[in-house]
């Protein structure tokens, strides 16, 4: 029987390890997505009122890196005395000195997966292509559990580097991948565009066919979201994020096995 995991990170609390400040001002974002995490203080409350685990993120310092190095000894700290777990949200440079803190903080590190140097130009205002491959790789080199996430329609809602992601991650022999879908947000230079066609959207699903696969949280909502998670569960994804009624009857009504998971989707891969 097919197995299928819906999930509602409810016991998952985001962190931003850089307060609202981030040196870029990419057009997807802009900070936006910032102003609803918690500070790295606040773990302690969090921890204590049942949250078992922690995307520890932020926006990227002046060297394009998330500051989660500046908290490192509060983190171990939180982790010896909770029992928690962290998924840790690096950016796009990684250094090989912090591979060691990354081995002993994180539990996977979700890896924002940008396949070609004109759309991360395109978006983010900078060229980091080369440095975000690299520190892929030194992620992977280094056993470190990475899990993929690529956005579709990163580029203003058009198809632009997610075929070219997915060749880049067959040749790496990764077969996980999370797939996001580009979200119109208010007060961001791409704040008017639309999201993807759904059948683009639906074109990269069928090439990611050979992957484990999972629709995550960050996907359009109304009418929009409805055809996309019916498209992910009859696609056989395994695990949809955030999942709306209907979707999860018409699992129900399949020979589907369902399961529930209350935490970040990453530590289902």
């Amino acid at each position: 029987m097919r197995e299928f995991t819906f999930v509602s990170p409810s016991l998952t609390r985001s962190i931003s390890t850089s307060g609202m400040s981030c040196a870029l001002n990419c057009k997807h974002c802009g900070k936006h997505y910032l102003q609803g995490m918690g500070s790295v203080k606040e773990i302690q409350k969090f921890s204590s009122d049942g949250k078992r685990s922690f995307l520890i993120s932020g926006g990227l310092n002046e060297k394009f890196t998330v500051p989660w190095k500046d908290h490192a000894t509060f983190l171990i700290k939180m982790k010896k005395i909770h029992d928690i777990k962290y998924n840790f949200h690096v950016g796009p440079v990684v250094n090989r000195d912090d591979i060691p803190l990354l081995r002993e903080l994180a539990d996977i590190v979700s890896f924002d997966f940008v396949g070609d140097a004109e759309t991360m130009k395109e978006v983010y205002g900078e060229n980091l292509f080369n440095v975000s491959m690299k520190s892929f790789e030194l992620l992977i080199e280094n056993d470190i559990k990475v899990v993929p996430h690529i956005t579709v329609g990163l580029k203003g809602g058009l198809l632009s580097h997610e075929f070219k992601a997915l060749d880049l991650l067959e040749k790496a022999g990764i077969k996980k991948v999370v797939f996001l879908v580009f979200i119109p947000t208010a007060g961001t230079v791409y704040g008017k565009k639309t999201p993807p066609k759904i059948e683009d959207v639906e074109m990269v699903f069928k090439r990611a066919s050979g992957f484990r696969r999972i629709l995550g949280c960050m996907h359009p909502g109304g009418n929009y979201r409805r055809e996309l998670q019916n498209m992910a569960l009859s696609l056989k994804f395994d695990a949809i994020v955030q999942p709306i009624k209907t979707v999860i009857e018409k699992a129900k009504s399949l020979d589907i096995k369902t399961s529930y998971f209350y935490e970040c989707c990453g530590f289902l891969l």
